[in-house]
């Protein structure tokens, strides 16, 4: 009797391992035949990586730590170029590839050719929708390359919607690739509203006009901006008005609690005020959620795209800082938004039926007067000094005027015609230039075209050839020493380099497909895009250069 119990439950215990090893089977099978039903690409912009833990106490349990507990965090990711602001930063995010490739070289550049500077995403043959303005005309046509939004409308056969949303034009225009259904930006002129171009489309849809229409934009200028919190719990932050705080040029009267928002707006004569506080982004969001709701994103057989940027934390960080109560305020602010999406998402398509990946676009360093206050070596970069140094240093050594175009974005353009015109070779004036420019103060790293096409390199110049295309960039590439500002201003902060502080940001993969854990090894940012394809079983970017983060797969 003993032995005839003891061979049913081997038998049982046999029957269900089956069970269980079919199931899992099958689960597989099921993921690999699959989508979810909508990819959620968040990026926010100026995200230091040390923001997700330096507030998370405060941070609700729904927002952050929903991704991260139940999500997968890349600890140490980081962008791997050089000149780290947020044109690259939303291009490679999306593209899996760096500017080298993507072509998308800073915000704006020096176009060799017509001798003027570019913006991004400008496009002189479109019309702006939704205003008149002709600075607003837009469109992704200067990226070089397809991105993870073009290839999951691509898998579809084009049946997949994809939207991109944001306060900056760029931030919405290049997430969205060159296959989106539409891109949407906000202009604090005429009352504040959302627009976008004829890229996308020959007017506004009626969805969009009744969102601009509505009273939100009034309703945030009355109530102002007051702290979420009792400041005394923001001690994790410099005291309100710092010495390291800016007033925006005198847009607000000082850099403290309380801001009237509604009396600011009326001195303005527009509502630009709102994009320098938190509210810009409960805007943004409450325009993604209604894009997800009229547009029924997700709700099909087909994987949809909505690439939403978070924009408001870049303009609070450049004015008053990545330590001051204001920044604090904004993150948990954006924690509340964050809830709030993810509980739409699971209401509207579904837990379990969505993907999110939260990233940012770049850092930002600490307010170099804090630094030099609490004796760090650091300095200020005297950028019209230097000017002045490259075009003397040239004009020595070689007998004339006029042989620097345009120093822009860390760059030296030299006027290549003019040196074939006088039999000096453009090798030797590079070779030179980055040699001598290694005198000047504050210059920690110099390379020029000839040795970024030709070499290869395990340092920084790594960094700087990923930055460098060989049609759009410049003929030496340079960048300033550690926590150096560009520019002499006592408040704010930038970004840009090479350095961790601007390079090491958060990435975070939550939903359908993720399994819950986290990697300290190295990513990068070009990682992000094949990551999403890999998960999506959808080809790669035509100029893909990253790897997926294999830790999501590795327990399969």
């Amino acid at each position: 009797m003993k032995y005839s119990n003891y061979f049913q439950f081997a038998f049982l215990a046999l029957m269900l391992l089956s069970i269980i090893t079919i199931s899992c089977q099958n689960k597989k099978e099921e993921k690999q035949r699959k989508q979810p039903k909508l990819v959620v690409g968040i990026v926010v912009d100026q995200m230091r990586y040390d923001f997700l833990y330096r507030f998370w106490d405060q941070y609700s349990e729904g927002g952050f730590k929903r991704l991260v507990n139940s999500g997968f965090s890349c600890e140490n990711h980081h962008f791997s170029y050089s000149i780290t602001n947020t044109a690259p930063g939303h291009a490679s995010i999306y593209s899996g590839t760096t500017p080298a490739v993507h072509g998308i070289i800073a915000n704006d550049w020096w176009m060799k050719d017509e001798k003027r500077m570019t913006y991004c995403v400008e496009d002189l043959s479109v019309s702006p929708i939704g205003i008149d303005d002709l600075n607003e005309r837009r469109s992704p046509r200067n990226i070089l390359v397809t991105n993870l939004s073009d290839e999951i409308k691509i898998n579809s056969n084009y049946k997949s919607k994809v939207i991109g949303v944001s306060m900056k034009d760029r931030g919405a225009v290049l997430p969205a690739g060159k296959l989106a259904d539409a891109a949407y930006w906000f202009t604090g002129y005429e009352g504040g509203k959302f627009v976008s171009s004829s890229y996308y489309m020959n007017e506004l849809p009626n969805w969009v006009n009744r969102f601009n229409d509505s009273t939100i934009i009034s309703g945030i200028l009355e109530k102002g901006w007051n702290p979420l919190y009792d400041t005394s719990t923001y001690w994790q932050s410099n005291k309100d008005n710092s010495p390291y705080e800016g007033t925006n040029n005198g847009m607000f009267e000082a850099p403290t609690f309380p801001y009237d928002l509604l009396k600011i707006s009326e001195r303005m004569g527009n509502v630009n005020v709102i994009k320098e506080t938190p509210f810009i982004d409960v805007l943004v969001g409450k325009m993604a959620l209604m894009a997800l709701s009229e547009e029924k994103l997700g709700e099909d057989d087909f994987c949809d795209m909505l690439a939403i940027s978070f924009s408001g934390p870049d303009y609070i960080g450049h004015n008053f800082g990545p330590r001051s109560m204001e920044i604090q305020d904004t993150y948990l602010r954006l924690d509340l938004l964050l809830e709030e999406l993810l509980s739409d998402l699971d209401k509207k398509v579904g837990a379990g039926n969505y993907t999110v990946f939260l990233t940012s676009d770049h850092g930002v360093s600490i307010s170099t007067q804090e630094l030099i206050d609490h004796k760090v070596n650091v300095n200020y970069f005297d950028n019209k000094g230097f000017l002045s140094f490259v075009k003397q240093s040239t004009k020595d050594k070689y007998g004339i005027d006029n042989i620097i175009e345009n120093i822009s974005n860390d760059q030296i353009f030299l006027n290549e015609k003019l040196l074939i015109e006088n039999n000096i070779e453009v090798s030797d004036i590079e070779k030179y230039l980055a040699f001598k420019i290694m005198e000047f103060d504050g210059v920690s790293i110099s390379a020029t075209a000839t040795s970024i096409r030709e070499g290869s390199f395990i340092d920084y110049r790594l960094m700087l050839q990923k930055s460098y295309n060989q049609k759009r960039s410049g003929n030496v590439l340079y960048e300033v020493n550690p926590g150096w500002k560009r520019y002499y201003k006592l408040t704010g902060s930038e970004h840009g380099t090479v350095y961790a502080n601007d390079t090491h940001v958060p990435f975070i993969l939550y939903g359908w497909g993720i399994p819950h854990g986290s990697t300290h090894r190295r990513t990068l940012v070009e990682d992000i895009a094949p990551t999403i394809n890999s998960l999506l079983h959808t080809q790669q970017a035509m100029g893909s250069t990253g790897n997926p983060v294999w830790e999501l797969w590795q327990e399969e």
